[in-house]
């Protein structure tokens, strides 16, 4: 009798024991899927990915997350090299298949560009190297400084159009004093063109860009599903 009980009781110990043992195991796979789908759209980037508190491996059965959230920083995104982000994905389902692809309902998405990458979003000014950035919140610009010693300036300043960021020149200086008409309409055709938006991911729309002494702060948001890329 006492060896039937104890051989019950451990049966009850093992089956207590497996959704223990078996979260940290779904949850590391989740976040895995997760990880290796934005890290094909975010290469270079530390990502840190967070789940909700409901258990993993009901997560992982039924394939539905009620929400991801994703940081990441020092990634590359398209041109822009040294980024920081945070994502917040909604209602992510797992549909499987082949290429193990991920539906989500919703995003909201802020992006930190710092003054250093701004470059990537404009190019190099009149064919010269950037050698500087200098943020001013007050007038929501940033001004390119470039060639040696500073030797021209170009001010920009960020906003949306059409759910997508653009980089509006407002003034263009050599030497301090304003740029020849010719000169000046080369270097915004050159910015306009070199801050052509590219697609983003997930629909995501860009509604709105500020400048604060960090850089450029984005916020994007989308509605409505979307698959965000293949997960290896």
């Amino acid at each position: 009798m006492r060896r039937r009980t104890v051989t019950v009781l451990a049966c009850v110990g093992v089956l207590v024991a497996l959704p223990v043992g078996g979260e940290p195991l779904a949850r590391a796979e989740l976040q895995h899927r997760v990880r290796t789908a934005i890290a094909s759209r975010v290469p270079d980037g530390d990502l840190r990915i967070g789940l909700s508190s409901r258990p993993a491996f009901l997560q992982l059965a039924d394939k539905r997350l009620p929400f991801v959230e994703v940081d990441g920083a020092h990634a590359r995104l398209g041109r822009i090299p040294d980024a920081s982000f945070h994502a917040r994905l909604e209602d992510v389902r797992l549909t499987g298949g082949g290429d193990r692809r991920a539906e989500v309902a919703s995003a909201r998405v802020t992006v930190l560009i710092p003054p250093g990458a701004v470059a990537g979003l404009t190019g190099d000014p009149g064919g010269l190297p950037v050698t500087e950035v200098r943020t001013d919140p007050y007038q929501d610009t940033l001004t390119l400084l470039f060639g040696q010693g500073g030797l021209g300036s170009v001010t920009v300043r960020p906003g949306t159009a059409a759910g997508r960021v653009r980089m509006t020149v407002t003034s263009v200086e050599i030497m301090g004093r304003a740029a020849p008409d010719a000169v000046a309409r080369r270097i915004r055709e050159a910015v306009a063109q070199r801050a052509a938006p590219e697609a983003y991911p997930l629909g995501l729309r860009a509604t709105s860009a500020r400048v604060e002494e960090d850089g450029i702060h984005v916020r994007l948001r989308s509605d409505g599903p979307a698959t965000p890329s293949r997960a290896g």
